[in-house]
């Protein structure tokens, strides 16, 4: 790999001031072969990771990453869709420092709990939209959205319907990879080999106005994949169904957005028939789409919104369930002595809420929710330039999501046969030219830091400029079947 020249973070991305501390000297050698024996890799073909091994990062500061070899990457992705401040804040670890010599930990359990608990879950509440005023603290996305499929079941067999166990969630959608929801998540890969689902969901369209096959030729979405809930919910019941799960816009499966009156319509369908609508904001949630939650873009409000990443910006693991307050008296009003018997170790873990505090304070004070949508009308107005490559079917996000579409023929959209390998070829060539980029089959995600100046902002855009052309020029020189 060849190696980058250095690039200093401009002070409005360095969060406090103080430079990081030198690296040490590490054994690469020696972690190689320790990666190999002990670590179990994911999201990654085993066969693939057995001989490129990893790419083992050491440093970051800003919207920059090193690696053991001192080669520098701008990480488009910012992590997994989560370090919305960037890399680096000292003020977050003086935070976190202090917590631990204070108590480093105690459960938000059993009657107790501890002063970062509370703050944190009074301010995603103050943040909130509409009535969702109760919060119930997890350890990240997962464990967020398995916590909708318990909340579900106990809010209908109070209001004495049990049977409304069934869900409803979107193909390519991303909701977990725990057992309850990975069965939510609509991406045939999570489900292959692993058996039955923990639960009986049924999967319908999504809003993919690239290739829907709902509104095929129509010169604007018809919203009949929001029509295809209604049908879901007849199909099995209104009887049958709790809950319907969907992210503001769909992340990993490729970053698909959907029009404000689909929204709309899905709200509408949700009443008539008494399910739940829960928006999965785990990587919308903290101010990505220019809104502090997707959900705000609306003109309604979901029962619950589950978030996590950015919400810490990934300075520690911490998610959230936000709960509607009518979920909250149902259960109140119980019978005599009911518990919510449903928690984790580390609901409301005291360390990890104090990260969250600072993080919270931090978008606010430097006005991050607005800067996501300048940056992200600056990163549209760049990527517009790649509409002319003869690779780029569809680009296409909101505030600081963005998604690129790369398909072999654009008139007819047929995409790359995935074992041709053009968007492994392509991250591979943006991480030589110091790019980071985070991949949904052939789709580029893109989802810097809101942290990302200007400068920077045209930095990633130039690097992913290069990385594509280098693409179609080794395309050029090869022939591939279709998909």
């Amino acid at each position: 790999m060849k190696k980058a020249a250095t690039q200093t973070p401009p002070a409005e991305t360095a969060g406090s001031a103080g430079a990081s501390s030198p690296a040490p000297k590490l054994d690469l050698q020696r972690l190689a072969e320790l990666e190999r024996t002990h670590m179990l890799p994911s999201f990654i073909p085993l066969d693939e990771h057995a001989v490129r091994g990893p790419t083992i990062l050491v440093r970051g500061k800003g919207v920059f990453v090193w690696d053991a070899d001192g080669n520098e990457y701008l990480d488009s992705a910012a992590g997994i869709w989560n370090v919305n401040l960037g890399f680096g804040r000292t003020e977050i670890a003086e935070a976190v420092r202090e917590q631990i010599e204070r108590l480093s930990f105690h459960v938000n359990l059993l009657g107790l709990s501890t002063p970062p608990a509370i703050e944190f879950a009074a301010k995603l509440a103050a943040l909130a939209p509409g009535e969702l005023k109760r919060v119930l603290l997890t350890s990240g996305g997962s464990e967020s959205n398995e916590s909708v499929i318990r909340l579900s079941r106990l809010y209908f067999a109070l209001q004495g319907k049990p049977a409304k166990t069934t869900a409803v969630a979107r193909y390519f959608g991303y909701h977990g990879s725990t057992l309850g929801a990975a069965s939510l998540t609509g991406i045939e890969r999570f489900h292959r080999y692993f058996g039955p689902p923990a639960l009986k969901v049924r999967h319908i369209a999504p809003p993919y106005r690239y290739r829907c096959e709902l509104c095929r030729g129509a010169d604007a979405c018809t919203l009949a994949c929001a029509d295809e809930l209604e049908k879901a919910i007849v199909a099995e019941g209104s009887d049958n169904v709790g809950f319907f799960i969907a992210e503001p816009v769909i992340g990993s499966g490729g970053v698909i957005p959907a029009p404000k009156e689909y929204w709309t319509r899905i709200r509408q369908i949700c009443d008539r028939h008494d399910v739940l609508f829960v928006a999965d904001e785990v990587i919308t949630g903290g101010g990505r789409t220019g809104q502090m939650f997707g959900c705000e873009h609306w003109d309604v409000t979901p029962d619950i919104i589950t978030c996590a990443k950015g919400i810490s910006s990934g300075y520690l693991p911490l998610g959230a369930v936000l709960v509607h307050e009518k979920i909250y008296h149902a259960i109140f009003n119980g019978p005599s002595g009911l518990a919510l018997w449903h928690g984790f170790t580390n609901t409301g873990h005291p360390t990890c809420c104090v990260a969250g505090l600072k993080t919270l304070e931090i978008i606010e004070r430097e006005r991050l929710v607005e800067r996501a949508r300048r940056m992200g009308e600056r990163m549209f107005e760049g990527l517009r330039a790649l509409e002319a490559s003869p690779i780029v079917g569809d680009i296409r996000g909101q505030g600081l999501m963005a998604g690129i579409e790369l398909v072999q023929d654009k008139q007819s959209r047929r995409p790359f046969a995935l074992t041709a390998g053009v968007g492994k070829f392509l991250r591979q060539t943006a991480r030589e030219m110091g790019l980071l980029v985070r991949l949904a089959g052939d789709i580029i995600c893109l989802s810097p830091p809101l942290v990302i100046s200007e400068n920077e902002m045209d930095m990633l855009l130039g690097r992913l400029s290069a990385a594509l052309a280098k693409t179609e020029r080794w395309l050029a020189q090869h022939s591939f079947p279709a998909a």
